[in-house]
């Protein structure tokens, strides 16, 4: 009964199938005549402006015929292209040529009329060629239209036909399709008797299968909750700033829970710090170190209950009345590496849907291990694009883009902008007498004093070899120069290096610009701190000099 229904179904489309063709057929056909009318239309066109033009000679009258030449050939290769017999392609050929020998003629009386006149012009056209030429493609296009009308009324009596017999065959599937319904209430009426036997087992399957749909759903629900704490963890600037992020998706994921996140600082590899909080947690250390927790001593998760296994010294109990529940510590591991530490607490009493909350954090917590270790390896990366890894200073690549930004917030706000360019004196003779290694020594301890001098808007940067430069926003240049003058004595009042490593003092020379005062751009305000700062070596180095006004 099946395969009847869809044989008869299969039949509308079928005849569907071919009256589209014949549609198609008949659009076809209009298009074809209507690129044809459209050749006759141009060269009319064009004969109307050439009579204009030689009446007149203005030369106004010569724009259809312009246009004529630009567009005859494109429609006559479209027409010939979409020509669907060798009889209608010989017939384009025939219209092809005309049209090119009317438009040799145009040229040719156009070029006459330019040269010599209306009156010679009137001889040429009194031979009467190119009406020839137009009554021949007009002969040809009208027999085109009889030959085109003809075809469009075969297509229309086919259309009507195929119109008939897909009504006729509609009627029938109609008539089938009720015999076939008929046959099926029949089939179901015997069914409905043995409904009473199946109910019970119909109802205990949908019992599972809105049991299973419940777990789906459920499912579904994590791991879009895990999905948007991941992505919102990889969008973080810093590892250490997911500390809410990661409350957030674990309050989401086990309601009723309380736990505290901790993570591992990049800049302290053996302590772990708390970022977070959820829940109705303990009071957790702000600080811990591996052997606090026994889970990262294991390497894996470490669960408690009461007084059955010992308990984590980081471990407190709720407002100190001593209660101890269901704990459990799950690293952050990845790749062999401690990223940071997951601890809950009151989990739930059922045995089944606690494994099921034990098994969803140790899975989120693989997860997030890795999604963390991404963005540490990320900040990694981009502290070594930005960071000259001797003086730990940002680059010059960093200081490039950083003033360019810099300069359109200036402009914005209207707002000061200071540039210092600094070098140290005699560099060349610390790395001749000392060694390079004193020399490093030296830019090294140079860079920690410029650290320890600027503010935290402020930008350093080792701009290449010994010189260093400092972005100070929001800062006039006297101010500038003020800061500069006290991070020079600094310098100079450093103690010398242990063990006669390196030279007695160390002093630097200092160029101070202001934006817009010494540059309206990024190039001409460091070329005025810098010769701000050459200027300072030439009057005896150790000084700071303001930058000449252009």
């Amino acid at each position: 009964m099946f395969l009847v229904m869809v044989l008869v179904a299969a039949v509308p489309f079928w005849l569907d199938r071919s009256t589209t063709a014949l549609v198609h057929d008949l659009r076809a056909e209009l298009e074809q005549q209507q690129r044809v009318d459209s050749i006759l239309d141009m060269l009319r066109d064009a004969e109307t402006g050439q009579r204009g033009f030689i009446i007149t000679g203005n030369e106004v009258f010569l724009e259809p015929w312009r246009h004529a030449e630009q567009a005859l050939p494109a429609a006559i290769r479209e027409a010939k292209d979409k020509a669907g017999s060798d009889a209608e392609r010989a017939n384009l050929r025939h219209i092809a040529r005309l049209a090119e020998l009317k438009l040799a003629e145009l040229d040719e009386t156009i070029a006459v009329r330019r040269a010599e006149g209306f009156a010679k012009t009137a001889q040429t056209v009194g031979s009467m060629r190119g009406k020839a030429y137009m009554d021949e493609l007009r002969r040809l296009v009208a027999a085109r239209h009889v030959r085109t009308e003809a075809r469009r009324a075969e297509l229309r009596t086919e259309m009507l036909a195929a119109s008939r017999r897909s009504f006729m065959v509609s009627l029938a599937a109609t008539l089938i399709n009720i015999c076939v319904f008929g046959a099926l209430l029949v089939v179901l009426a015997r069914m409905l008797r043995e409904r009473r036997d199946t109910a019970l087992q119909l109802e205990h399957k949908a019992e599972q299968l809105a049991s299973a749909v419940e777990v789906g759903t459920r499912q579904n629900r994590e791991l879009r909750i895990v999905a948007e704490m991941l992505r919102a963890v990889e969008a973080m600037p810093s590892s250490l700033d997911t500390g809410a992020v990661v409350a957030r998706g674990f309050a989401r994921l086990l309601p009723g829970a309380g736990g505290t996140f901790f993570a591992l600082d990049g800049d302290d590899e053996g302590t772990l710090h708390q970022l977070s909080r959820w829940g109705d947690a303990s009071a957790q250390p702000s600080e811990m170190t591996q052997d606090d927790c026994w889970a990262l001593q294991h390497g894996t998760q470490y669960k408690t209950s009461g007084c059955d296994r010992p308990s984590c010294a980081h471990y407190r109990s709720h407002g100190g009345d001593g209660k101890g529940g269901m704990r459990l510590c799950v690293p952050l591991v990845t790749h062999d590496e401690l990223i940071g530490l997951v601890h809950l607490e009151d989990l739930a009493r059922e045995a089944g849907v606690r494994e099921e909350q034990e098994q969803l954090a140790v899975t989120v917590a693989e997860q997030l291990a890795l999604a963390l270790g991404n963005a540490r390896l990320r900040e990694s990366l981009r502290r070594q694009s930005v960071l000259d890894p001797l003086t730990g200073l940002f680059n010059r690549r960093y200081f490039d883009e950083t003033l360019r930004r810099e300069l359109a917030r200036s402009r914005r706000m209207a707002s000061p902008l200071s540039l210092v360019v600094l070098d140290v004196d005699h560099f060349k003779r610390v790395n001749d007498g000392f060694g390079h290694a004193a020399g490093d020594a030296v830019l090294r301890a140079i860079a920690q004093l410029v650290r320890q001098s600027i503010r935290y808007c402020d930008v350093a940067c080792r701009y290449g070899g010994e010189e260093l430069v400092i972005l100070m926003p929001d800062c006039a240049q006297s101010d500038a120069l003020r800061r500069a003058e006290s991070l020079r004595a600094d310098i100079a009042g450093a103690p010398p290096m242990n063990d006669g490593a390196g030279p007695d003092t160390i002093t630097a020379s200092f160029g101070v610009a202001e934006f817009p005062l010494h540059g309206p751009d990024a190039e001409a305000l460091f070329r005025a701190a810098d010769q701000a700062m050459y200027r300072a070596k030439r009057e005896g180095r150790n000084r700071v000099v303001r930058a000449a006004q252009p």
